[in-house]
């Protein structure tokens, strides 16, 4: 059984939450977008893209919830890709949404293995409690991420945590980054906008699911509080899932 807790709140500096997140615990996909900030219509285009890419998806499960595909990680990037098409078509109807983007990470369980597809940095973590151990699964589609991978300094940019290599909306052409990482029984996933991984480390993030284990929601709620403690600047999503 896929156990899965989340949330999602506006935090103290922005008016709106521009992040869209959904999810299916009988066919165990996560997915989760971050409307670009700072761009026009930032929730319209969260919110399209993850639904759009759902749809994708659902469409290849049958009615005991197995799915048909026989390559996963090709089908979320099957859906990451059709995303990207939704959002450009309003784009193209709609002048006034000329700018709008959006992260989207595409995730699925098997009894093995987690199969993800991601554009932009909103994050996927592997957790294991039995060696209390935390893997980020994903790698930023950022500007100082590009810099580290070169070896260059990374803050170079005073934005350059924050500035997108990659996000959906931005053209036709799209390159997904994406993945498969095996799974224990009682390992935990975790997903979020960088409203979280801005501003709490990959440490504390560990320390707090291992201190709350039993307890997914009091864990969502003790992370909120830090990301509001720090500032809480943008918007914050976190999901939890976990296969017992």
């Amino acid at each position: 059984m896929l156990k899965i807790s989340s949330l999602s709140d506006t935090g103290l500096v922005r008016s709106t939450n521009e992040d869209f997140y959904l999810f299916s615990r009988e066919n165990r996909i996560i997915i989760i977008a971050d409307g670009v900030g700072g761009y026009d219509y930032g929730e319209v285009a969260s919110c399209l893209a993850a639904e759009s890419a759902y749809a994708l998806l659902e469409n290849e499960f049958d009615d005991d919830h197995q799915l048909n595909a026989d390559d996963p990680i090709k089908l979320l990037n099957k859906a990451i890709v059709f995303a990207n098409q939704k959002v450009i078509e309003m784009k193209v109807q709609k002048p006034s949404h000329q700018q709008m983007g959006t992260t989207l990470t595409c995730i699925y369980l098997d009894d093995d293995f987690v199969y993800f597809s991601y554009i932009g940095d909103s994050r996927l973590y592997h957790i294991s409690l039995a060696d209390s151990k935390i893997i980020q699964l994903t790698t930023d589609h950022t500007l100082s991420q590009n810099k580290l991978n070169h070896h260059l300094v990374p803050d170079l940019h005073a934005r350059a945590n924050h500035v997108l290599t990659r996000m959906i909306g931005a053209g036709n052409s799209i390159n997904p980054g994406y993945g498969k990482y095996p799974l224990q029984k009682g390992d935990v996933l975790l997903t979020c906008t960088d409203g979280l991984s801005d501003l709490v480390s990959n440490e504390h993030i560990l320390q707090t699911i291992v201190n709350n284990k039993n307890n997914m929601d009091q864990c969502l709620q003790q992370l909120l509080a830090q990301v509001k403690t720090e500032g809480a600047r943008d918007n914050i999503t976190v999901v939890l899932a976990s296969l017992e």
